[in-house]
């Protein structure tokens, strides 16, 4: 059998370490991670290897040759540009006459490939995905295998929601010649995102191996420390090409350990390096070769590659140091920091924690480094379902919006458009003017609506058809956030949420910061659109009979904020009811119920600054969140429309009643309203997106059927929730649900996998769903009574808490 070793990766989460150095040649333990690949594939008798390179070639040819150095033979395939996982494949079709095993050069492993490789040919695969088990499977493509073991599902880098298994995909194949047919030539193309869904399309034998052993991938510093610390305690099976003097001390030749040095394993110590007397060496310290640490410096948990200088009464814990650093004395670096090559950091410096230093810098004596060329954490999140926010002017700021423009802007297209829109408050037009600076200076032209809220904004992208869109707004101070917040809301060319996948794009661009500049010439431009609100208000008066509602006379209380004064008025105007409009930055639902009882109003509606809406009925009492979404869809039947709705999973399980023998369709989604919006067609727009559309439904369903807002509430199927919280380490969420989706497989509920576990009983049904932000688990019941629900909320949250417990000790 032949072998593809893929080493074309750049490797961008692991910068600095990656910028001259390709990521399969970062060394584990002083040898380049590709050796330890190499070595596992002549253990299995695999010696006819091709290697696939694109980022920097010549350092892995330099350095491998042909292969005879290491009792194999290497043949190169050089993609001129990035073809992707399976497209780098197929550029080495000439080499692949028989089966093969494809393997990443950057990721460690000690599986038992001929036991991969048997089980590939027992089942006929076309291919034979080899999977592992994950405590976190975030960062992983999740796979779901059938009794058989054929591949049932397979989704990539999934939300805590969508983790059914802790089984994943560890980018190890085996795979027949006939799949190079699949592959189309000279294109980018996968085999998670394009490949491996179009085999399970076409229902092709495609299998999944668990493989037992060590695996890690290599794909960011925490992981590449780790992965190290690891092979020091032997949790993997590789050849450490050192002596150990003693259990757990690694040492090359040419080192001389002196007596008076301070020396505690598991360590490694790289050949020729000197370690003076009354130096400290502690646990979890790599060393490379031809390092020199100075007495009464001392080393804990860090890693040095070769040719360092560490001088007198250092203190590094926990830290990366490329090649070539030269450490002066008196140095502190703390836990996280990362020294690129050829430093140099003056003396009774202070480094701090999770700073990263770009090759060649210079770090004056006496200084205090707390921000470079990357702050902060390379794999930090800043978007949290396609918002990003915090305090204005203080965590976000004009400088920090002006960078994450320039890094958007980077990965669209020159010439793309991008919509701009911000509430009133003074701030939202300062940030709004940085993002257009940052935008325009990588090319991109920027169309402004001015004051305009969010659902303004999500018609102007699509109707001006430009590549995306941006809000601005500070939300004032409240009981629940005791300063202002400014929240940011990014959307596609669709106006939809982004994807996640387009936010990693983003996130790696701006934290990696190496996007290029455009030249002056190309500059973005830079216009006004005035007519967006009255552009939005055209669309909603075709998709409502407001003329139907006016005849209705209804008597209507509004409150919303400052900012929204104009949307409200003209959204007056059609509807021709609002007897009193106030305006509060904060909400008061007492205010609105009073005003309703003294007018004796039909309804009273208040638009909070999160860009929801609360509806209160004629006697005052608010409309519970459950009766939203079907009195919505029963106002959608009523208008004789047909239709497909995105509706979320954890919705009522009345929707489909509602709707049967008509025109709409419901379509159960993940919660994100992205999903809902993907799943929805036959409308204009979508209620859960677009506030003034949603009420106006109601007042249209009031004014056709006669009857008020509580009688159309009080028909609605009644339906019970009740919610449990159950706290979960997040380490342990994929584990958790991969125990509750094996006990519900064999259980003999009906149950689905879409965003979390929902199970249908004869009692009720129950969902369960991790929380993507926080370390907890949410289960949620419906039943015909609140007893039942609250009964099988509280089973279930037990079951989970029981199946946490093995886990725990």
């Amino acid at each position: 059998m032949k072998a593809v070793i893929m080493a074309g990766g750049k490797g961008t989460r692991l910068r600095p370490l990656t910028l001259g150095t390709p990521k399969p040649m970062v060394p584990l333990l002083n040898r380049p991670c590709m050796e330890y690949i190499i070595e596992l594939l002549k253990r299995y008798d695999i010696h006819q290897i091709a290697v696939t390179v694109q980022y920097l070639p010549d350092v892995i040819r330099n350095h491998f040759g042909d292969g005879s150095k290491y009792g194999v033979q290497l043949h190169y395939f050089e993609e001129d540009a990035p073809l992707g996982t399976a497209g780098s494949i197929k550029n080495a079709e000439s080499f692949l006459n028989e089966s093969f095993i494809v393997i990443s050069g950057d990721a460690l492993t000690d599986f038992n490939l001929r036991q991969a490789i048997h089980y590939h040919k027992e089942k006929q695969a076309i291919a034979t995905m080899v999977l592992t088990q994950v405590s976190l499977p975030l960062e992983y493509g999740v796979v779901m295998t059938d009794e058989e073991g054929r591949v049932a599902r397979f989704l990539e880098k999934p939300s805590y929601g969508e983790i059914f298994s802790d089984t994943v995909n560890t980018g190890i194949y085996i795979l027949e010649p006939e799949i190079l047919d699949w592959i189309p030539e000279r294109e980018s193309y996968d085999f998670s995102l394009h490949l491996f869904p179009r085999l399970l399309q076409e229902q092709q034998r495609l299998y999944g191996y668990t493989a037992s052993g060590y695996w890690s991938d290599i794909g960011n510093l925490q992981q590449y420390r780790q992965t190290q610390f690891d092979m020091l305690d032997r949790r993997v099976d590789v050849h450490i090409q050192a002596a150990e003097p003693m259990p757990g001390l690694f040492v090359e030749s040419g080192v001389r350990l002196p007596s008076r040095i301070r020396l505690s394993g598991p360590a490694y110590i790289g050949s020729d390096s000197i370690l003076h007397p009354s130096c400290s060496i502690g646990p979890y310290t790599i060393l490379g070769s031809g390092n020199i640490v100075f007495p009464h410096s001392s080393l804990t948990r860090s890693i040095l590659w070769n040719g360092n200088r560490v001088a007198k009464h250092c203190d590094i814990e926990d830290a990366i140091l490329l090649h070539r650093t030269n450490i002066g004395s008196d140095v502190h670096i703390q836990e996280g920091a990362v020294i690129g090559s050829g430093c140099t950091i003056g003396d009774k410096s202070h480094i701090r924690s999770q700073v990263k230093l770009w090759p060649n810098k210079e770090v004056e004596a006496h200084s205090i480094v707390n921000a470079t060329l990357i702050w902060g954490n390379a794999a930090a999140s800043l978007f949290k379902g396609s918002k990003i926010g915090g305090s204005p002017n203080s965590e976000l700021t004009p400088e920090f919006i002006g960078k994450l423009a320039c890094a958007y802007g980077s990965i669209l297209n020159r010439e793309s458009s991008i919509v701009l829109a911000a509430s009133s408050h003074p701030f939202d037009t300062i940030m709004k003017n940085a993002c257009a600076a940052g935008l325009q200076s990588q090319g991109i032209h920027i169309i402004d609506i001015g004051d305009a809220p969010l659902e303004c904004l999500r018609h102007a992208v699509t109707t001006l058809k430009a590549d995306g869109g941006i809000h601005f707004k500070v939300l004032s101070a409240s009981e629940d956030a005791k300063f202002e917040q400014m929240v940011m809301s990014w959307m596609d060319a669709r106006g939809m949420p982004f994807a996640k996948s387009l936010e990693r794009k983003i996130e790696n661009a701006y934290f990696q910061e190496d996007f290029a500049r455009t030249p002056i010439e190309y500059m973005g431009r830079r216009r006004s659109e005035e007519h967006a609100i009255t552009s939005y208000f055209t669309t909603l008066s075709k998709a409502i009979d407001f003329n139907l509602i006016q005849s209705a006379s209804f008597k209507l209380i509004v409150q919303s904020s400052g900012a929204e004064a104009a949307l409200v008025q003209q959204w007056s105007s059609l509807t021709g009811g609002i007897l009193l409009h106030t305006q509060s930055d904060v909400p008061s639902p007492a205010a609105v119920i009073e005003h309703i009882r003294n007018v004796q109003a039909d309804m009273g509606i208040m638009l909070t600054e999160d860009e929801g809406f609360r509806i209160y009925m004629s006697d005052g009492t608010s409309m519970h969140h459950n009766h939203l979404l079907p009195l919505l869809l029963q106002a959608l039947v009523q208008t004789g429309v047909n239709a497909s709705i995105g509706v979320p999973i954890s919705a009522p399980v009345t929707a489909e009643q509602i709707v049967s023998r008509s025109g709409v369709r419901i379509v159960r989604t993940q919660e994100p309203l992205r999903s809902q919006m993907e799943a929805t067609s036959g409308i204009a727009l979508l209620p859960a997106a677009h506030r003034l559309y949603a009420i106006s439904l109601i007042l249209q369903l009031m004014a056709d059927t006669g009857q008020p807002l509580h009688e159309l509430v009080a028909d609605i199927p009644t339906l019970h929730t009740a919610i449990e919280e159950v706290t979960c380490p997040r380490s342990d969420k994929g584990s958790v649900m991969r125990e509750m989706t094996e006990w519900v497989r064999q259980s003999s509920y009906r149950a689905e996998f879409l965003d979390g576990i929902k199970i249908e009983t004869p009692e009720g049904s129950i969902l369960i769903q991790p929380d993507q932000e926080e370390p907890l688990f949410r289960v949620i019941s419906q039943a015909d009574s609140m007893t039942k629900a609250r009964i099988l909320a509280h089973e279930y949250a037990g079951r989970l808490i029981q199946t946490q417990s093995p886990l725990r000790k």
